[in-house]
């Protein structure tokens, strides 16, 4: 431990400082001085404590007379920090221009002060995305704007020390600043890198907290035009039109945000899950969807996923299928191996061991209090979540199943078994009937309901009892980013999915003509417990669809709202375009798309994740959206 501060303090004096004159702030990453140590895993996909930094000087995080380890330790870690921010103060006073002078005076009340203005609260909070970024932490999210920057823009615009244009074009600066170095901050596809941002709130009496610099946020995210940094607006029955009318504009600009997270549901589960409902209400998200207490929460919310589609390919593969006679025995046994995968999961999840790290426990709230590091449990909340992939699938091959093997007796499940192993050869009319379903998945149909419920309860049964080695609690939710990496080399299932293809994306389906109907299937999934890990509705529309539809998608949103929906995002774009850019991609650099919980430069991602994109677009228009 001691080894991680002096290699955290040597990496720090090595930084090369570089400030560019010609910005509003001072951003940047030595990419040729991360930090990294060999202790265990390093925290990423969550957001740092912004909001204690914005309120007070580094030297309050002190503990006064240290005694233990980790209070020695935190109290290192902040002289560390200032004797950086005093070399950036250095180099920027050697530039001796009134822009740097300014930016050198904010560098020179990181120790003892609050920020001052709006301009130096954002500085304040890119200084501590920065550090994070720069100690190795991945898929940094940003935290909450409007309620972190709130009171300084009202205070700016009454004191006239801030007009609106400048707050436009200060958080504009901060955006494009921020959206830098993406391809370096991407994870696993470029654009991924976490970098989320979220606005729009409720309070405990379920009134709407929303500010003039909720609607500019998003506005300045529309202006810009890029995928990165994204947004997410907490949205409820109380927000109002014009906030709506905003959010529907930015997302018909094609910039992919922003995400839309219901706090009517949210909150209740949050609270239900032993949330306090204070600290509900303030809840952000980690890098994509997953909810996240702001500042307090240190839960990995993406540690690995669970295929539901792998318990029935088990049945096929290894179970007798002759001693199966109904579709209820077929459903007991895929439990039975269902279980199997979720105990699998349980292993990879309990082996998860956390770096030793100070500067991450210095801006998480709970540390202090707790006298523990991070990685020992000390933030307020330390659970663990997992996503899920292939409940659409496996939902839709179940009841095709029912259908075909136990109702109709059209084939036996050795005939069944023998059709997925040839990958549908000599099938394909077949093929064809069991992947159009009209009684689907993502269909407001009650057996449809009821079969989803289900088996999401049953995982909930396999997990709830589940602790880390922190005494965390395992959530999962029923979107991931791995529809298409789980999908690899996996067999043809009986959806109608041949060897390779994808598996769904989210809560989606194309096919259905009408948005209520996978709105009131959502609305009336149980996802309550430990099923809160991010829920996203996926819908796909043309700009033409929300431009000629406008007022009918803000009444369907607000409707949407009441009824009860999770998250939902929106994919705006026609195959059209998405075609001549996969064909011309030079033509198309600008082109922006929503990938699972990110937005991206088409022209970035990989081939297979444009087919994806260009089939659900296809699949959209023929519903008769367009």
């Amino acid at each position: 431990m001691y080894n991680t501060i002096d290699s955290l303090a040597n990496i720090f004096e090595k930084i090369q400082i570089e400030v560019a004159e010609q910005d509003d702030f001072v951003y940047f990453i030595d990419k040729e001085h991360i930090w990294t140590e060999s202790g265990g895993n390093i925290y990423g996909n969550l957001s740092p404590d912004y909001e204690t930094f914005l309120h007070g000087g580094l030297n309050e995080l002190r503990i006064c007379d240290p005694k233990t380890r980790f209070e020695i330790h935190r109290n290192r870690i902040v002289e560390i920090i200032l004797r950086y921010a005093g070399r950036i103060e250095a180099q920027l006073r050697e530039m001796e221009t009134t822009t740097a002078v300014l930016r050198a005076k904010w560098f020179s009340r990181f120790a003892d002060y609050p920020a001052e203005s709006f301009e130096e609260a954002l500085q304040r909070i890119l200084f501590v995305n920065q550090l994070m970024w720069q100690t190795n932490h991945r898929l940094v999210g940003l935290g909450h704007w409007d309620a972190l920057l709130g009171g300084f823009y009202e205070k700016g615009l009454q004191n006239r020390t801030l007009t609106l244009e400048d707050a436009f074009s200060l958080l504009c600066s901060a955006l494009r600043i921020l959206h830098i170095d993406y391809k370096f901050k991407s994870n696993l596809v470029l654009g991924d890198t976490g970098q989320i941002i979220v606005v729009g709130a409720s309070n405990q009496n379920g009134d709407y907290v929303g500010t003039g610099l909720t609607d500019l946020i998003i506005s300045a995210v529309k202006e810009l035009a890029q995928p990165d940094p994204k947004v997410l607006l907490r949205v409820n029955k109380k927000m109002p039109d014009d906030l709506w009318e905003t959010a529907l504009d930015c997302m018909a600009s094609g910039c992919g945000s922003p995400l839309l997270s219901n706090d009517d549901v949210i909150i209740p589960h949050l609270v239900s899950f032993g949330v306090t409902p204070e600290d509900a209400c303030s809840y952000i998200t980690s890098a994509c969807w997953e909810p996240l207490i702001a500042g307090k929460d240190s839960s990995l919310n993406n540690v690995t996923s669970l295929n539901f589609m792998k318990g029935l390919n088990n049945v096929f593969q290894r179970d007798n299928l002759q001693k199966i006679n109904s579709y209820e025995e077929l459903k007991a046994r895929y439990r039975l191996f269902l279980a199997h995968n979720i105990t699998a999961v349980k292993r990879v999840v309990s082996q998860q061991r956390f770096q030793y790290d100070p500067v991450l426990s210095l801006f998480m709230k709970g540390c202090s209090e707790s006298g523990k590091d991070v990685a020992h449990g000390g933030a307020v909340y330390h659970d663990i979540g997992i996503t899920t992939v292939g409940l659409s699938n496996v939902v839709n091959a179940l009841l095709n199943l029912k259908e075909h093997v136990f109702e109709r007796h059209t084939y036996t499940l050795e005939e069944v078994q023998s059709i997925l192993n040839d990958n549908f050869e000599n099938h394909e009319p077949l093929r064809k009937q069991l992947s159009s379903r009209e009684i689907a998945y993502g269909v407001d149909d009650s057996e449809v309901i009821d079969l989803t419920n289900e088996l999401i309860r049953f995982v909930s049964e396999q997990t709830s009892d589940f602790r880390t080695y922190l005494g965390g609690r395992l959530k999962f939710g029923l979107s991931a980013p791995a529809y298409i990496d789980a999908a690899r080399d996996f067999p043809a299932s009986f959806d109608g999915r041949k060897m390779d293809e994808p598996f769904a994306v989210h809560i989606s389906n194309e096919k259905i003509s009408a948005y209520t109907t996978i709105i009131n299937f959502v609305a009336a999934l149980d996802l309550g417990g430990n099923r809160f890990n991010g829920n996203v509705i996926d819908l796909m529309a043309t700009p033409n669809f929300i431009h000629d539809n406008k007022e009918k998608l803000i009444a369907l949103l607000r409707i949407a709202t009441d009824i009860g929906f999770f998250q939902m995002q929106m994919n705006v774009f026609n195959s059209k375009t998405l075609i001549e850019a996969k064909k011309r991609p030079s033509d198309f650099p600008n082109l922006i798309v929503r990938v699972w919980g990110f937005s991206a430069y088409m022209i970035d991602l990989p081939e297979e994740y444009k087919d994806v994109l260009i089939m659900r677009a296809l699949e959209n228009e023929r519903s008769g959206r367009v």
